[in-house]
């Protein structure tokens, strides 16, 4: 493979010319997210009946009480606010109480990123439990950041914000978005700490990020719709969302972008 602006001969890995700068097709070929996300349904075809019982696991444990808090805190904890301590108290609240559930439904990683097949039992899920500390770690660090991102954005009581905050803080958090589910599979393939895996992930997916974005939007608004039917056809689109962002993360690992730039 040679770069298409100055014909310097690149290895099948690179993702950048060393001479010009000059971003490689490898980006939008085979790292494209489409073309991963094919790869997993493929893989996944007959199997995700088998994973119906950890699929419940996550949902009930997981997407349940999230929603049911949500919904909560949306009709009844959606108080008047006069003061910034009555504020950071309010977000703080709410950040904790949705992160204790959040561990159970990001739980299957656990399992999955540690293995190269396509199955998942509900036994390995209750046997993963022992890094539930971890997984709760990782909600707090990312429900942290959100909460820095809401003050910025919306500003204090008393304190006026710019209206162009709120497009900024759709940015910001869709920006997080993609920089926070691929650091999930890096915790567990890289044995690191939630902190330092959303580091690496921050740092040496850039070249990446919107290719995982796209595929993480894409697995949202798919589950997101299962939801709405009823939340049981999310039994079976679950285990593509877990297993596409797993092969992705992998493939980018095989790529060597967590090695090659500090």
């Amino acid at each position: 493979m040679r770069c298409k602006k100055c014909n310097t001969r690149l290895g099948n890995h690179d993702l950048w010319c060393m001479s010009c700068g000059v971003q490689s097709p490898v980006v939008k070929t085979d790292l494209a997210a489409l073309k991963s996300l094919k790869h997993t349904r493929k893989e996944l075809k007959g199997k995700t009946a088998s994973m119906v019982p950890a699929m419940g696991f996550s949902i009930i444990l997981g997407v349940v009480p999230i929603a049911i808090l949500v919904w909560i805190f949306t009709q009844y904890i959606n108080n008047e606010i006069n003061t910034i301590g009555q504020l950071i108290i309010n977000l703080s609240l709410k950040s904790v109480l949705i992160s204790l559930f959040v561990p159970m439904l990001l739980l299957p990683f656990s399992v999955i990123s540690n293995q190269r097949d396509y199955t998942l039992k509900l036994k390995d899920l209750w046997a993963n439990m022992k890094h539930y500390p971890r997984y709760l770690l990782f909600a707090l660090a990312n429900a942290l950041v959100l909460m820095v991102f809401y003050l910025i954005c919306f500003g204090f009581p008393g304190f006026a914000s710019d209206p162009i905050l709120r497009l900024v803080w759709i940015v910001l958090v869709n920006y997080w978005l993609a920089i926070s589910l691929p650091a999930v599979v890096v915790m567990e393939i890289r044995e690191v700490n939630p902190i330092k895996a959303l580091k690496l992930s921050y740092q040496h997916f850039a070249d990446v990020r919107w290719n995982i974005y796209l595929l993480a939007l894409l697995m949202i608004l798919v589950n997101g719709l299962a939801f709405g039917l009823a939340i049981f056809p999310m039994l079976f689109t679950l285990p593509c969302a877990f297993f596409a962002l797993r092969d992705y993360v992998l493939k980018l690992e095989n790529y060597e972008l967590l090695d090659y730039r500090l």
